[in-house]
C-alpha cells in the first residue's frame, strides 16, 4: 500500500507524466492569428504539452511559439491535411481540442475522438448556423460568434470564455517567444517613419492605379520625415506587376540580405520581399502603420503602436451596413484605433487621410 501511494505521489510530482495534452486548430489568416494570440499563450497555463496547427499563411509567424509544437496545414484544408490531422489525433491521443479556426472538417472530429474533449467558437448566421445543433451537442463547450446581431464580446474575448474562470489570462504574452530585431537590419531603417501596406487586390477593387499610389505615397511624405512600404507577402502575377515597378522606381531596403539600395534621393524605400517576422518589427517600430484592416491593424495592437486602419467594403443598403456593425463588433471592439473607409475616388480617400494622419 506504501508503495502505491509512493508511486501516485511520484506521478502527480512529475507533471510531464500527468499532464494532458493539447492540440489547437488555428490554421486561417495572420490577422485572426493575432487576434488568437491571447488564447495562444493563456492555454500554455493549462499545459506545456501543446501542438498548434498553423496555415501557409501565418506560419511566418511560428518563431512566436519556440515552446509549443507547431504543425501545418493549408488554409483550405486538402484531403493530406484531413488525413493528417485524423492520423494525429489517434496517434497523439490528445485530451482537449480548440477548434478556433471555422473549418467545417474540425466540426466532424468528435464524432469519432469521443474521449476528447473539444472545445470551439461558432457561428449564427442569418440564413445557417456552423455547426448545426446535434454537431454543437457533441463539443465540450463552444462560444457563439453572432453574424446576425451586434456581439456582446469580441472574437478575442469569446476564445478566452472557453477557459474555465480561474484560469490565469496571459495577458503580457509571457507564454510566448518575442525577439528583438537584428541590429544588422535595425541599422537599415530610419528612426522614424510612416509604414504603408500596399495590398494589389484592394487597389485592383477599388479601379485605382500606379499614378493613384503615387498621390498616396506623395501625401504620407510630405507628412513624414520616411516612408517605408511593402506589397503583399503571397506573390502571384497581378502582385508581380506592381513588384517590378517598385523595384525599378523606388529606394530598396531589403531585410532579407541586409542591404540598401537608394536610386534616388527623396525618403520613400520599398521594403523588398519583406517576410513575416520583419514585418513584425517594421509595425513595432513605426510612428504610424497604415494598411486595409487585417494583419497590420492587429500586428500594431499587439504592440501597442499605432495604426490607420482602412476599410475597403461597400454599402449599397441598409442590410449592408449593418452587416459591417456586425464585423467590427466581432473583430473591432475595443481596439480604438483611427480609421478610414475607402471608396473609388482617390482624391476624397486623400482628403480624409490628410485629416487624420
Amino acid at each position: 500500500m506504501t508503495e502505491v501511494l509512493e508511486l501516485n505521489q511520484n506521478i502527480i510530482g512529475n507533471s510531464s507524466l500527468v499532464e494532458k495534452k493539447i492540440l489547437i486548430l488555428k490554421n486561417n489568416r495572420i490577422g485572426d492569428l493575432f487576434a488568437s494570440l491571447i488564447f495562444i499563450s493563456t492555454a500554455k497555463n493549462l499545459s506545456k504539452n501543446i501542438t498548434l496547427y498553423l496555415s501557409e499563411i501565418n506560419i511566418g509567424f511560428s518563431f512566436l511559439f519556440s515552446n509549443y509544437i507547431i504543425k501545418k496545414a493549408n488554409y483550405n484544408l486538402t484531403i493530406k491535411d484531413k488525413l493528417k490531422i485524423i492520423f494525429d489525433i489517434i496517434i497523439n491521443k490528445y485530451d482537449e481540442i480548440y477548434i478556433i479556426s471555422p473549418q467545417t472538417f474540425y466540426f466532424y472530429l468528435p464524432i469519432f475522438f469521443k474521449k476528447t474533449k473539444f472545445y470551439a467558437i461558432v457561428y449564427d448566421g442569418k440564413k445557417r448556423i456552423r455547426p448545426g445543433k446535434f454537431l454543437r451537442k457533441l463539443l465540450h463547450k463552444y462560444e457563439i460568434v453572432y453574424r446576425n446581431k451586434i456581439n456582446e464580446f469580441n472574437y478575442k474575448e469569446l476564445q478566452l470564455k472557453l477557459f474555465d474562470k480561474n484560469i490565469v489570462v496571459d495577458s503580457e504574452f509571457k507564454n510566448l517567444t518575442i525577439p528583438e530585431f537584428n541590429e544588422g537590419k535595425k541599422e537599415l531603417i530610419p528612426d522614424e517613419y510612416v509604414f504603408f501596406q500596399f495590398r494589389q487586390l484592394v487597389f485592383d477593387n477599388l479601379g485605382w492605379n500606379l499614378d493613384d499610389f503615387w498621390k498616396i505615397i506623395s501625401l504620407l511624405s510630405s507628412k513624414y520625415k520616411y516612408v517605408l512600404f511593402s506589397s503583399d507577402i503571397h506573390i502571384n502575377k497581378r502582385t508581380s506587376y506592381f513588384n517590378n515597378y517598385f523595384k525599378k522606381n523606388f529606394s530598396i531596403i531589403d531585410l532579407n540580405n541586409n542591404k540598401k539600395n537608394i536610386i534616388n534621393k527623396n525618403n520613400v524605400f520599398f521594403l523588398k520581399d519583406l517576410n513575416s517576422k520583419d514585418l513584425f518589427f517594421i509595425i513595432k517600430h513605426s510612428s504610424l502603420s497604415i494598411g486595409k484592416e487585417g494583419n497590420v491593424t492587429h500586428i500594431a495592437h499587439f504592440h501597442g503602436s499605432n495604426c490607420h486602419t482602412l476599410f475597403n467594403f461597400k454599402i449599397n443598403s441598409i442590410d449592408d451596413f449593418h452587416h459591417e456593425k456586425i464585423s467590427w463588433s466581432e473583430w473591432c471592439r475595443g481596439m480604438n484605433y483611427k480609421f478610414s473607409v475607402l471608396n473609388k475616388s482617390i482624391d476624397k480617400v486623400l482628403n480624409k487621410l490628410s485629416k487624420n494622419i
